[in-house]
């Protein structure tokens, strides 16, 4: 069995937690929405719920070209996993691989009329109902996201069980 976490960092972070094998589809067994910034991400973190994963995935701070001040708190966060991978058992020191949101549309690929960054969530948005795994409100936005991208690893790593019940071939 692996397990997989997956970090959304900001000022409203999402977590979730995972596990698969070779026979075994990826399957959710629990999601965060973490509130607070950095003193709530570090409480969340100190509490132990990622120090036994095999593979975490994060997603990696991009500066949007916007008319508006960046929330950076993603990028102390960021510093926050680093210093905890280097010095605690807080998590693995396995590598964490970085996904930037563009990756996202890995997920299921953007219709045309998906033009906007609200169109874009919706289609994934669906695709995570379809399969029982969306959670609505905006305060889940990210945990959302981060059962997309355990998906989006799953997927580019061409893991077949996962791929049979996600992507099932006609």
């Amino acid at each position: 069995m692996t397990t997989i976490g997956v970090i959304d960092p900001g000022l409203n972070t999402g977590a979730c937690l995972g596990y698969f094998d070779d026979t075994t589809p990826y399957t959710l067994t629990h999601r965060w929405q973490i509130l607070g910034g950095e003193a709530g991400f570090n409480k969340w973190l100190e509490a132990g719920h990622f120090k036994d994963v095999d593979v975490l995935v994060c997603e990696e701070f991009v500066l949007a070209n916007n008319k508006f001040v960046a929330d950076t708190i993603p990028l102390v966060l960021e510093g926050v996993l680093k210093s905890a991978q280097r010095w605690t058992d807080l998590i693995p020191a396995a590598p964490i691989v970085w996904y930037s949101n563009r990756k996202k549309s890995a997920l299921t690929g953007y219709p045309p009329e998906a033009d906007t960054k609200a169109r874009k969530k919706r289609v994934r948005y669906n695709f995570l109902k379809k399969h029982g795994l969306h959670k609505a409100g905006t305060v889940n936005d990210d945990s959302n996201d981060c059962i997309a991208y355990s998906l989006i690893y799953l997927k580019l790593a061409e893991h077949r069980p996962t791929l049979d019940k996600f992507w099932p071939r006609p």
